[in-house]
């Protein structure tokens, strides 16, 4: 949830010390007690979509959500703390529907909670569930311009690991695969962390020859053995930074929409006490409270955040706004479609295809200001691998399912030439996007020039 510059030192003060524990021990109760029943070659076009419309956000199933749990980010605690609990408690749905709605999660902790969300649906008898997990760490790990190479890989590795602990031998290749490319071409990784990459490699493929019977594994076993004994020394002169900004700017409410923030803050932490209370059967008035607070939030925080987009000067300043729309249209778009685990604001579901493109007008005033923004670089290699990280995170989201009817087929048009433009003029970097083939179906992946 993104967090607000508070104006008023003691306003902020007077907030956390009166609901931090409250909070705390709603969530607590609710996870404890209550569960609501309702090899490489040069990147090539192709055609066909990617993920064929199965996203982590039209996965969700609200029915299966606990929504006491939910509530509590509504109530001021962290998306991240509630995802973690909700996997730790057995409540894989919740979690879920809280990383499909949650746009600035860092990719590290998104693949990270995915892979941990398999687990939790693995332990709850639900592999197809478990295997989409872990298809989407991978699917960060390919896609995420933001994460290091020594993260990538070892998300590779586990997503693969996971995979074949379901039997799924091809998807488990895949990710292998692409932990090979960085292990093997990055010249970002140092040689413990390239050796240790190797090791897992050798005893994974080796695994995948054996058990599974795939041919082609046990050359690659062989050549990570070899490769894990004498890890080439790839290390460049230059750190493995991101251009584009990784982070934003938090955004300064008046003191009047501090307030409804707060107000809005109670009435979810009193709606989920309530459902804890009465086994998931609060009053409608609980209800009602917290629908009369989200719409009164909404109507100062949007106007508020127009005005303030329509004044900016700065691009960087425009760009966090957004965000911040972004991150509130998201929640809206997720109480529309019931993914709180029950009706909050009967208006905004019917007003759901209305805030779903909202939400993607929002997203493309994004990345045009990513792309004003790239323009003015300097330099033209920081332009190109600036336009790639750009449409690398364009893609993701739209991949997610955070930002919904996202042009896909034009994105990748455009991510596959600026890969080409790397290639020509930049080929230290070493690994590059592209496409591939498995289990019948189209997917990015990381290449190699050679």
């Amino acid at each position: 949830m993104q967090q607000v510059k508070r104006k008023n030192p003691y306003l902020g003060l007077i907030i956390v010390v009166s609901t931090l524990t409250i909070i705390m021990f709603i969530l607590l109760i609710a996870v404890g007690a209550f569960l609501f029943s309702g090899q490489f070659g040069l990147a090539q076009s192709g055609g066909g979509t990617i993920i064929r419309g199965r996203t982590p956000l039209n996965t969700v199933d609200p029915t299966e959500i606990d929504p006491a749990l939910a509530l509590a980010s509504l109530g001021g605690v962290s998306e991240a703390d509630v995802i973690i609990e909700a996997i730790r408690k057995g409540r894989p749905e919740t979690a879920l529907a809280a990383l499909a709605y949650r746009p600035t999660l860092p990719d590290k902790e998104s693949a990270g909670d995915f892979l941990l969300l398999g687990d939790a649906y693995q332990a709850n008898n639900n592999p197809e569930k478990a295997v989409f997990c872990y298809q989407m760490a991978g699917l960060i790990g390919t896609l995420s311009p933001n994460l290091a190479d020594t993260v990538r890989s070892d998300v590779f590795v586990e997503a693969a690991e996971k995979l074949m602990a379901l039997n799924q031998p091809e998807w488990a290749k895949f990710y292998l695969d692409q932990a090979f490319v960085v292990a093997a071409k990055s010249p970002f990784l140092q040689g413990a962390h390239r050796r240790g990459v190797f090791e897992r490699l050798q005893k994974d493929y080796t695994i995948l020859y054996e058990k599974h019977g795939l041919a082609e594994a046990r050359e690659l076993a062989r050549q990570s053995l070899n490769l894990s004994a004498r890890p080439q020394s790839l290390a460049g002169n230059f750190e493995q930074l991101v251009i584009l900004p990784q982070n934003s700017e938090t955004i300064a409410l008046p003191l009047s929409l501090q307030e409804a923030e707060a107000h809005r803050w109670s009435r979810a932490q009193e709606l989920a006490a309530l459902l804890v209370e009465r086994g998931g059967n609060a009053p409608q008035s609980a209800k009602e409270a917290l629908k009369e607070a989200l719409l009164a939030e909404d109507a100062q925080k949007l106007p508020f955040y127009a005005q303030e987009l329509s004044a900016a000067a700065q691009l960087s300043r425009k760009i966090d706004i957004t965000l911040a729309q972004i991150e509130w249209l998201s929640t809206k778009y997720r109480i529309a479609r019931g993914a709180f685990g029950l009706s909050l604001v009967p208006e905004w579901e019917a007003q759901a295809e209305q805030i779903r493109a909202d939400l993607t007008k929002t997203y493309e005033t994004l990345y045009a200001l990513y792309a004003d923004l790239i323009v003015a670089l300097p330099e033209l290699s920081r332009i190109d691998k600036a336009t790639e990280e750009r449409l690398r995170r364009e893609i993701l989201a739209g991949e997610l399912g955070r930002y919904p009817n996202y042009p896909e087929e034009q994105r990748r048009k455009q991510l596959l030439e600026a890969t080409n433009q790397l290639i020509t003029t930049q080929p230290e970097l070493g690994v590059f996007m592209g496409l591939g083939q498995v289990a019948g179906r189209e997917m990015y992946r990381l290449i190699s020039s050679e």
